[in-house]
């Protein structure tokens, strides 16, 4: 009996010293939280819209920053997308601009091209061409976002995509072009673009400050892939 106790403690002290903590060591730390910073963030309606600073097809750099005090109107653009073809082919967009420019407070309206389903240069040349081939009395710049970066940050989904940012330098409408995604009405179609700018100059509210894109998925730039576009960040239907 006395053996059995003997044996049964020296088992108890063997089992003690290899649970115990080593002298010397720290605990293992909690597993940390990711950055709080480093999350993705994406433009919401009612928030500062993201600030960008890119070049257009003329070598000229634009910021955001350059227009305050001014209502800029954001299109995503691509100029091989059946739906840029026909807003801009049908004289609607051309027409919307020259309404934009006829309202009391300055209006800038900014193309964006984010596509990278091609080489950078074949993109700008493309793009550049076509708005060209319209002969708009003034020229629209299109400013090249070819890493995606801008695109992202405001959650471009769609060519057209578009976004309305206030003379305060706040995202106040996001989404569709108009409602006629079929392009029957032309450029008789009544623009969600030009019913925001009216209801800001009016001292209203934007509403609705939301309506689902159409169009086509922006073609971003496939992570690790050079000149290959992907789908955008929600894609959108071609």
């Amino acid at each position: 009996m006395l053996k059995q106790v003997i044996v049964f403690l020296i088992v108890t002290a063997l089992c003690s010293i290899s649970t115990a903590q080593p002298i010397g060591t720290r605990p293992p730390k909690p597993q940390e939280k990711p950055d709080e910073a480093s999350k993705k963030i994406v433009a919401e309606v009612g928030e500062e819209a993201p600030a960008f600073e890119l070049q257009d097809q003329f070598g000229k750099t634009h910021k955001l920053s350059d227009y305050e005090g001014k209502i800029v109107v954001l299109e995503w653009f691509n100029e091989t997308c059946p739906f840029c073809k026909k807003t801009w082919g049908s004289g609607l967009l051309p027409k919307l601009i020259s309404s934009l420019n006829e309202q009391k407070t300055d209006v800038v309206y900014l193309a964006i091209n984010s596509t990278a389903s091609k080489p950078k240069e074949d993109v700008l040349k493309g793009g550049a061409e076509f708005l060209e081939e319209l002969k708009l009395e003034t020229k629209v710049p299109m400013l090249m976002d070819y890493d995606g970066a801008v695109g992202k940050a405001y959650g471009a989904r769609t060519t057209p995509h578009m976004f309305v940012i206030d003379t305060d330098g706040v995202l106040v409408y996001q989404g569709a072009l108009s409602d006629d995604r079929r392009g029957k009405e032309g450029d008789k179609a009544e623009t969600h673009v030009l019913r925001a700018v009216t209801q800001l100059e009016a001292g209203e509210k934007v509403s609705p400050s939301y309506v689902q894109p159409w169009g086509c998925s922006v073609k971003y730039k496939r992570e690790g892939k050079s000149g290959r576009g992907g789908r955008g960040p929600l894609g959108g239907r071609r």
